[in-house]
């Protein structure tokens, strides 16, 4: 009995990771299927569903800046989580979007400060997050004009001085900044 149980789970778990490499059989996948395919995003939830994510994820060299238009079509998103991507103008223009946003986290990205400025109509933003990330001085400049965030922090981030920090600290006295 133990060997059938095995059998027909060896058989079951062989038959998800073929059907997992092959194409669906209606015909071309949809762009967020596609983007999850090629591991470029990862969604908390089911996209496609009435419920829609509260927790989107970029991730790899295969992002592009493009990509975050899609965020604008999910309403409910209150976390976004990118990994080693370019974060440039277009993309934190989609995010300034995203009005339930309350949480972003940027992993060794390359950020392009200008666009933080954009972030500002985001109520909702509480938390920023910033890991192996390189700071420069005007992002700093514009993390001080966000008014509604509770807590900024910078784990192994380089390009900070405790100069930056104080002025931010001076700029933002109510918000818990962490380095």
């Amino acid at each position: 009995m133990l060997h059938q149980i095995a059998f027909v789970a060896v058989i079951a778990i062989a038959s998800c990771t073929y059907a997992a490499d092959a194409l669906p059989p209606y015909g071309k996948m949809t762009v967020t299927e596609e983007l999850i395919r090629r591991e470029i995003v990862r969604l908390g939830g089911d996209w496609e569903s009435g419920e829609k994510p509260k927790l989107v994820s970029f991730i790899g060299d295969k992002f592009e800046s493009r990509h975050c238009e899609m965020l604008t079509h999910v309403p409910t998103l209150e976390w976004f989580y990118v990994d080693t991507c370019t974060i440039d103008e277009f993309a934190l223009s989609c995010l300034s979007q995203v009005h339930q946003l309350e949480r972003l986290d940027f992993v060794e990205c390359k950020l392009e400060s200008k666009g933080f400025s954009l972030l500002r109509s985001n109520r909702e933003l509480k938390e920023i997050h910033f890991e192996s990330v390189f700071i420069p001085d005007q992002l700093m400049t514009e993390l001080a004009k966000l008014p509604n965030l509770k807590s900024i922090s910078f784990n192994e981030c380089k390009g900070i001085t405790q100069e930056q920090i104080s002025t931010l600290k001076a700029a933002l006295p109510n918000v818990q900044i962490g380095y």
